[in-house]
């Protein structure tokens, strides 16, 4: 192989089988690779102008580049003094899958010209979609296309033009109006949600989502995310929604305009430099304010927050501490609302709350062991009693193994002084009034336990046994003029007051099986309590019983309350994941704290079947057995098609909603789409598309 030299300023070199010369004119044949910058294009022939100083490459030429991108073409036109080159029938691919096809093209310094053009990301031989157009104008390096002169085809069919369209090929975050988001509810009406992006800079962006509900009102959401450290980093969102007086008064809504602040933010170097030497820390907010439940209901999608023990309280809180391997400080807040409440008044707030623990610090020989926990709670609300209390307590561990390790002993006495004061008015007052708002205590804290950890492996498979009994009891040393049982009950329960009570025998068994002959896995757990100073001496019973074969998974757990005589909580649910086939089936009972009404009764059932590679169906069915009725309803189907997919879903949903007198809920069939195009995105629904 030779090769041919040009111009020192083209930076090009042309390789051959053969060359030969005619006029001004050199032939390149057998072979033939032309090597500009970063690219090689190879060819069945090559003729080099010496004096226009072109090279043309023909016959099904190649293009090769560090850009991943593969290009073929006719022929090659490369101007070497513009550093120009000229394409006919041009077709490219990227990573992505992307082809685009142009009868004619030109490339100068990463930027293309295209006309005529054909873009898609499915197969080239009659695409389930395409994009024909007149003329584009595509920055390589930026992967940034403008086109001219657009029509989308469905198959062969055009479906929509548009003069003009600008998008991005890179997965790199850029400005610019999102796909939006449509859907249709029977009593909202038409639902349009418009994305729109802002790429402020690298550390930082900016979603603004406006929206309309026909038959609803108007709407914006705006979300801020940013990064202020390679370990900090947050989002803030703000959203409004102003519904129209008819609906709000066919719904008896209480409010007219619903609006909230959210608030994420994690970061392990707040205080950086100035922290403590030899102190991690770590800071967490996680707030959640708003008028009524509406502005989460509203929202596309929804930020992440912290899992709420139960639908009707949701939860803000602020964390702050600071740490190295045997201290521990800390500050926080914890903030609730209450949805179904017309005011929120009556909750309870804890704002804020100070904590010093140390962990166990061995002594004499490490067989005691002793901490330190301080704490200080500040309950406080808008209406109704208050609290404030501060704590202190210091354990002493014992602990010893027994009988060759097969046995663990383990005695503790925790000493603790409490103090706390109730209803703003009295504190720290020496009046008549403080002392009966007012409770302190001291008290020793007996616990002793004995555990075992057993472990036996066999030819089918390994079994562990964990194995714990412990008493507890709490001796009154003393007690300010306040005693514990004048104590109103409702008080105890608000602001944590479970300082005093008696004697306790708590029992555990753990078993865990592991075949080793199949994927069989089984999880059993039984827990009481037993209260000997009582009339109900057993307590609480719990059974949670979880089992593992395949792909089939089944969980059931029992709360059992023998001083109430009733279930306080019993969940069963049946899971099945295959390759084609899955299903869902649960029931949940759970009984409100006092033990006398239901929380909830719900039995729900969900399946997915895959009827082919690219067909997907799917429904669900919740029923309501306190109310007697369908509580929601899903069926819809996904359809797949590699370049393109389609999901639809109906829905009969109930959403719960701050009524005049309180809480309420909405009933509401709803249609729920999204049509997405590989890889550009697509339009989808303001809601679930998926179960």
């Amino acid at each position: 192989m030779s090769a041919t030299d040009f111009p020192k300023e083209g930076l090009a070199e042309l390789y051959a089988d053969s060359f030969k010369t005619v006029g001004d004119t050199v032939i390149a044949t057998g072979h033939v690779v032309l090597s500009y910058g970063e690219s090689l294009f190879i060819g069945k022939t090559a003729r080099y102008d010496r004096k226009k100083n072109v090279i043309v490459v023909e016959g099904n030429v190649e293009v090769l580049s560090d850009r991943g991108n593969k290009v073929l073409a006719d022929k090659v036109r490369f101007d070497v003094g513009k550093k120009r080159l000229a394409f006919r029938d041009f077709f490219e691919t990227d990573r992505e899958d992307i082809w685009i096809y142009a009868q004619e093209a030109a490339e100068a310094e990463g930027n293309y010209t295209l006309r005529n053009s054909v873009l898609s990301s499915c197969q080239p031989e009659n695409p389930d979609w395409s994009v024909k157009f007149e003329e584009a104008d595509y920055n390589a390096t930026k992967k940034y296309m403008e086109l001219h002169g657009v029509k989308f085809y469905a198959g062969t069919t055009p479906v929509l033009y548009t003069p003009y369209l600008g998008f991005s090929l890179d997965r790199q975050r850029s400005s610019g109006l999102l796909m939006p988001h449509l859907g249709m509810k029977q009593d909202e009406g038409f639902i349009y949600d418009q994305p729109y992006f802002w790429a402020i800079s690298p550390s930082m962006d900016l979603q603004l989502d406006p929206q309309i509900r026909t038959k609803r009102g108007v709407g914006l959401y705006g979300t801020f995310r940013f990064v202020d450290g390679p370990d900090s980093g947050g989002e803030l969102r703000l959203g409004y929604f102003y519904d129209r007086k008819s609906f709000r008064d066919r719904y008896e809504l209480k409010n007219a305009s619903h609006y909230g602040l959210e608030f994420l933010y994690n970061s392990d170097s707040f205080l950086g430099e100035y922290r403590p030497e030899g102190y991690r820390e770590g800071i967490y907010a996680d707030l959640d304010l708003f008028n009524d439940i509406d502005y989460h209901n509203l929202q596309y999608e929804a930020l992440s927050h912290l899992d709420e023990a139960s639908s009707r309280y949701r939860e803000s809180r602020f964390n702050y501490f600071l740490y190295d391997d045997r201290n521990y400080f800390g500050i926080g807040a914890r903030y609730f609302i209450d949805t179904q409440s017309l005011e929120n008044n009556e909750t309870v707030q804890e704002l804020p709350t100070l904590q010093y623990h140390r962990s166990y610090t061995p002594l004499f020989d490490d067989l005691i062991d002793y901490s330190v926990d301080a704490r200080f709670d500040n309950y406080t609300r808008q209406d109704g009693p208050t609290a404030q209390r501060g704590t202190m307590t210091l354990p002493l561990l014992f602990h010893t193994a027994l009988l060759d390790d097969y046995l663990s002993l383990s005695v503790e006495e925790a000493f603790s002084a409490a103090d706390t004061h109730f209803n703003n008015e009295s504190i720290w007052s020496s009046s008549s009034a403080a002392k009966e708002n007012h409770y302190a205590a001291v008290t020793l804290g007996h616990t002793v336990e004995l555990s075992s950890d057993l472990m036996r492996a066999y030819a089918s498979g390994q079994h562990t046994l964990l194995l714990k009994a412990a008493f507890t009891k709490t001796s009154v040393l003393a007690e300010g003029d306040l005693k514990y049982e004048e104590i109103d009950d409702s008080l105890k329960q608000a602001f944590d007051l479970e300082q005093v009570y008696d004697a306790r025998l708590a029992f555990s068994m753990h078993n865990f099986w592991k075949s080793s002959e199949s994927d069989f896995a089984a999880d059993y757990l039984v827990l009481a309590d037993y209260y000997p100073d009582n009339d109900s001496k057993w307590n609480l019973l719990r059974q949670e019983l979880h089992l593992n074969y395949g792909h089939v998974e089944f969980s059931s757990r029992i709360d059992y309350s023998l001083q109430h005589d009733t279930l306080a909580q019993l969940t069963n649910s049946l899971k099945y994941e295959g390759e084609t086939f899955g299903f869902s089936l649960e029931h949940t009972r759970l009984t409100a704290m006092d033990f006398q009404d239901l929380d909830e009764n719900e039995i729900g059932f969900k399946a997915r079947y895959r009827q082919s590679e690219v067909l997907s169906w799917y429904g669900g069915y919740t029923y309501d057995l306190r109310a007697d009725s369908t509580k929601e309803f899903q069926a819809g189907f996904t359809l797949d098609r590699k370049c393109w997919n389609i999901t639809l879903l109906f829905e009969r949903e109930t959403t719960p909603v701050l009524q005049r007198g309180g809480g309420g809920s909405i009933r509401n069939n709803a249609i729920y789409f999204r049509f997405n195009l590989v890889p550009f995105g697509g339009v989808g629904s303001a809601g679930k598309t998926t179960i």
